[in-house]
């Protein structure tokens, strides 16, 4: 809780500032309320969304003393580990966000991430926490796919009909169904992945896939 006075005043007036001016009032709003974990989430979050990575990760951890539970700052944390490859530390953090708020989707979600063995129940948790979680359904219908391509494929769909200009969605969904055979919906999302992609070189990939459809469908029609 941020008590009324200069510190509040200031963290007040940061929300309407860009990051850089933000984090100069917030810096200073800790240090003349050193207690506030409202306001070291906030500069962590700002540092980390600056990619001042020891910046945040230190504000985050100075947010855990205050507030031992804060939700966002263990699964953020647990972010920066799991990017710096500390796998098991971010699993730990993950795993005190489930505990601390069994509600929240992100925690089981980027616990997913990185452990394996219990990815599709954490994600299937997730999803029911979150029935609308780009992330949860996306990497879900690949695990799915593995083993039931059927259904792999239906989630995959819903996936990018939830997120309708991803090229990486398209891209991902056309591929799957190359794989079983179904050329025709393969090119159609193909070819929307190739016309909303910004990325010259996912879109000369992209282009090859297609080729390479089409070369075979002239191979097939001239056997």
């Amino acid at each position: 809780m941020i008590y009324a006075g200069p510190a509040h005043d200031l963290y007040q007036k940061s929300l309407t500032q860009g990051d850089v001016e933000a984090a100069r009032m917030l810096r200073r709003a800790a240090e003349l309320d050193p207690d506030s974990f409202e306001i070291r989430f906030r500069l962590a979050f700002l540092y980390h969304k600056m990619n001042f990575r020891e910046e945040a990760t230190r504000e985050y951890e100075a947010t855990l003393k205050l507030q031992s539970c804060h939700k966002k700052a263990l699964v953020n944390l647990g972010n920066l580990r799991s990017d710096e490859h500390h796998l098991q530390e971010a699993a730990s953090l993950y795993s005190r966000a489930i505990e601390c708020a069994p509600d929240f989707y992100a925690g089981y979600y980027n616990l997913a991430l990185v452990d394996k063995d219990r990815r599709r129940s954490l994600l299937e948790k997730s999803l029911s926490l979150k029935p609308d979680h780009f992330g949860s359904m996306y990497l879900l219908a690949r695990t799915y796919y593995l083993d039931n391509p059927q259904k792999g494929l239906s989630m995959m769909e819903k996936a990018c009909q939830l997120r309708k200009e991803h090229p990486g969605c398209l891209r991902e969904l056309g591929e799957l169904y190359i794989e079983i055979n179904h050329p025709t919906l393969a090119k159609k999302h193909l070819k929307r992945a190739l016309f909303l992609s910004k990325h010259p070189v996912e879109r000369r990939e992209i282009r090859l896939i297609l080729q390479k459809l089409d070369s075979s469908k002239e191979q097939g029609d001239a056997s």
